[in-house]
C-alpha cells in the first residue's frame, strides 16, 4: 500500500472549522454587540489603569471570566453588563428606559 492510500485511510476529516463557521454566523448579531462590548470595557481598563485580575476582584467573579468577556466570545447576561457598567462607570447598552435611569440618579446627586 502506497503512502498516500494510507494516509487517505487513516485521515480523519477535518469538520470543525464547518461548526464553528456556522456558529458564527448564527450568532453574529450578538457577537458583533459582545465585541463591541469587550472592547469599550478594555478602553476604559486601560484609561482608568485598572488590571483584569483587578477588575474581576470588582466584579466578584474569575480572571478567567473577565479573559471570556474581553475577547468578545461570552453571550453576556443583562446582570453581567449591569454591573460592568456600575463598576467601571459606563454606558454598555442603551435601554428604552436607559434615560429615566440617567435622570434618576442626576437628580439625586444634585439633592
Amino acid at each position: 500500500m502506497d503512502a498516500l492510500t494510507k494516509l487517505k485511510l487513516t485521515a480523519v476529516p477535518d469538520t470543525e472549522w464547518v461548526k464553528d463557521a456556522e456558529y458564527r454566523q448564527e450568532n453574529r448579531y450578538w457577537l458583533r454587540v459582545s465585541g463591541t462590548i469587550a472592547l469599550a470595557v478594555l478602553r476604559t481598563l486601560r484609561e482608568k489603569g485598572i488590571t483584569q485580575r483587578e477588575f474581576a476582584g470588582l466584579m466578584g467573579c474569575s480572571p478567567q471570566y473577565i479573559s471570556k468577556i474581553v475577547k468578545g466570545s461570552e453571550n453576556l447576561t443583562l446582570e453581567t453588563i449591569c454591573k460592568m457598567e456600575k463598576v467601571l462607570q459606563i454606558k454598555l447598552i442603551e435601554t428604552p428606559f436607559s434615560h429615566l435611569h440617567d435622570e434618576k440618579h442626576s437628580s439625586q446627586a444634585g439633592q
